[in-house]
């Protein structure tokens, strides 16, 4: 079949809803790629449209889709990126109603009967896409009946049916890499500015699944146990991008990339012998990282570590199962200091239980430690997880309108607190930790280096955020 793949038109303002959006980066959306990637390989003609990237309206991305002249159209989706997704495919079944549309990613499969409620989609696949996904197809072009298709969401009578789930991949290696030939630019594809010394940067994934069980995150695409693709594999993928795409700095962004140390060693000690040698960066946890690790990794070309750190507050972290102290994380992020790994420091406000107290916490902590920059969201119980199932007993969510699931509207506000608080300890989070003199003097110095113009502007137009004259997302959608 001709398979068109869309990742949807969501722009930076229904990511962030504020300035600080301009400092935020843009990311190849793997997903699609690897499905485009599968489906290939099962010999599917395929076209692949990142309506982000290319900064396309709802209409356009539509109209695009259908210059392909699709026999299928997948469209991608997380909760933030779900209306977007909505709008396209509505436009696509106003141009095309025969065309069958599906649906994928982490929205459908946490809430596929919601998912598919009164919108346009004729499918959803649930969970893990690739062989799902060809499933589908290969029923759809032999005219068989989608209640035999494990893993998708379908409409029968006018009402949604969920299909037994299909069980995850259970080998990685087994999938080709990312159909990166599809990607018509990486250079529009970069971290926050900050964040990457060499460019072009491409992120790479090399494992699935999350073993964690912190009560915040979605785990339900991917799962609770871990897989990973052997060290040969990802160094083969690496090789391709290394000579045949240009790449100069490698994002690994895996949830957690330290999880199998000695799969670290052996990756870049195969790189090693194919003399590939470049600047990485990665994802950690606070308790998977030991000094000898962090040691290989410095050696190996890692600049940049991010660590998920949540809270300053004790009884937070215990609340949200983060599984690690406030002392663990003083040491880690004092290691990283002396071996000269620039490190971030993931926070949220907003936790089931916080207080104006346990906020002040929090940031005390940030401020405490070495880290060299901090991405502070607003706590959101995304469809899936066990803080959207146990909301009601912490406080109050809105669950009326999507768009605002973007870790940047506050969705939910615990009890004893108030919207305009949380906004409020927001921007003072960021404002008390970045208009300080270390902060300050690493970006300006950053300014000096091959992509510093890009950066400059990129801050600049965030600063709004910083100081407190933030435009409002009608002024910035209208404008």
């Amino acid at each position: 079949m001709r398979v068109q793949l869309i990742y949807p038109p969501i722009s930076r303002w229904d990511r962030y809803s504020s300035d600080i959006g301009n400092a935020g980066g843009r990311q190849v959306p793997l997903g699609v790629f690897y499905l485009a990637a599968y489906l290939r390989q099962h010999g599917h003609r395929v076209g692949v449209i990142d309506a982000e990237a290319l900064e396309l309206s709802s209409r356009a991305a539509a109209e695009q889709a259908l210059a392909f002249r699709p026999e299928a159209v997948g469209i991608s989706a997380t909760t933030v990126a779900f209306h977007r997704a909505c709008e396209v495919a509505r436009r696509l079944k106003h141009l095309a109603p025969g065309l069958p549309l599906i649906l994928g990613g982490p929205h459908v499969t946490a809430a596929p009967e919601d998912a598919m409620q009164a919108q346009p989609f004729d499918y959803g696949v649930v969970g893990e896409g690739e062989e799902t996904l060809q499933a589908l197809l290969e029923t759809l072009a032999q005219g068989g009946h989608p209640g035999r298709v494990e893993g998708i969401v379908w409409r029968s009578d006018g009402k949604p049916r969920v299909n037994p789930p299909r069980p995850y991949i259970p080998d990685l290696d087994r999938l080709p890499p990312p159909a990166y030939d599809l990607v018509p630019d990486l250079s529009v594809y970069n971290p926050p500015p900050c964040n990457y010394q060499r460019l072009p940067v491409v992120n790479v994934i090399t494992s699935r699944g999350c073993p964690s069980r912190c009560t915040f995150c979605d785990r339900s695409v991917f799962g609770q146990r871990l897989r990973t693709r052997s060290a040969e594999n990802i160094a083969a993928e690496i090789d391709l991008l290394y000579h045949r795409y240009g790449m100069r700095e490698i994002a690994f962004v895996d949830d957690t990339f330290t999880l199998r140390p000695h799969r670290i060693r052996e990756l870049f000690e195969l790189l090693d012998q194919k003399k590939i040698r470049c600047p990485w960066t990665c994802m950690s946890r606070i308790n998977t990282v030991d000094y000898d690790l962090l040691k290989f990794m410095r050696r190996s070309g890692c600049w940049h570590v991010s660590f998920g750190i949540e809270s300053g507050d004790p009884e937070i972290l215990e609340t949200i199962q983060k599984r690690i102290s406030l002392d663990q994380t003083r040491r880690v992020v004092a290691w990283c200091r002396s071996l000269g790994i620039l490190t971030k420091g993931f926070f949220i406000v907003g936790h089931p239980g916080e207080t104006p107290d346990t906020i002040e916490r929090s940031i005390r902590f940030a401020l405490e430690l070495p880290l060299d920059d901090v991405v502070v969201t607003l706590n959101t119980p995304l469809p899936g997880t066990e803080q959207y199932a146990n909301a009601h007993r912490y406080g109050r969510l809105e669950r009326t309108d999507w768009s605002r699931f973007n870790m940047w509207n506050p969705v939910f506000v615990p009890r004893g607190l108030t919207r305009d608080l949380l906004l409020r300890k927001h921007r003072e989070f960021y404002r008390r930790f970045y208009l300080r003199p270390r902060p300050m003097a690493r970006y300006l110095g950053s300014f000096c280096s091959p992509a510093g113009l890009r950066r400059a502007h990129a801050l600049v137009l965030s600063l709004p955020f910083l100081i407190g004259r933030q435009r409002t997302k009608i002024k910035a959608q209208g404008a």
